[in-house]
């Protein structure tokens, strides 16, 4: 997957769900795959800044990631993390301004889910993260973190539930230090 700037800012204004202008900010445009691979991080998170209101932002890095849950949470929804399905985070949509600066899980810096984002359960067990309706949008800790601290992460399995999460931490350190705790807009499209 490899975007020009345009293509990216164009899709996400033609395509994003809750699109309603571009807002000075910060946003992560993450594409996820349509190969869907169990347990990869196969998926991009490109990051934008807007300067002002209605001005389109400037891209700024690309990391790899998944949006994607891995195989334990697919799997193990119920008997490991009491879940009546896998939240997998619909595609196509934008929040604004849905992560803060916070600990993810208590234990490091990353971006917490502040705002609803909408959502559904996916309930088969198939290896697939599958969207369908109904919908749901509250917060459900769906955050931007990263996978191990000290190397690049190659296999998902538990990294993530719900969440954005980078697989190298060198990626993840220099969205951190970019970010200098600024609000985070959210948006996740499918591949195209």
């Amino acid at each position: 997957m490899k975007y020009s700037d345009d293509q990216l800012i164009n899709r996400v204004e033609s395509h994003a769900e809750g699109f309603t202008g571009w807002k000075k900010g910060v946003y992560l445009v993450a594409v996820r795959s349509n190969a869907d691979v169990l347990d990869a991080f196969d998926d991009k998170a490109y990051l934008f800044v807007c300067a002002a209101d209605g001005q389109r932002p400037d891209f700024k890095q690309v990391a790899t990631c998944t949006t994607n849950a891995g195989s334990e949470g697919l799997k193990k929804f119920d008997s490991k993390y009491g879940l009546p399905g896998c939240a997998v985070l619909k595609a196509n949509h934008i929040v604004y301004n849905s992560h803060t600066l916070g600990k993810h899980k208590g234990q490091y810096n990353a971006y917490i889910q502040t705002k609803g984002f909408p959502y559904s359960r996916d309930k088969d067990r198939d290896n697939k993260a599958e969207t369908n309706p109904p919908w749901q949008s509250d917060v459900i800790k769906a955050n931007v973190h990263r996978a191990s601290a000290t190397k690049t992460s190659t296999i998902n399995f538990n990294w993530s539930i719900a969440c954005v999460v980078m697989n190298n931490p060198n990626e993840f350190d220099a969205f951190m230090a970019f970010m200098a705790g600024r609000p985070l807009s959210l948006c996740i499209l499918q591949e195209f």
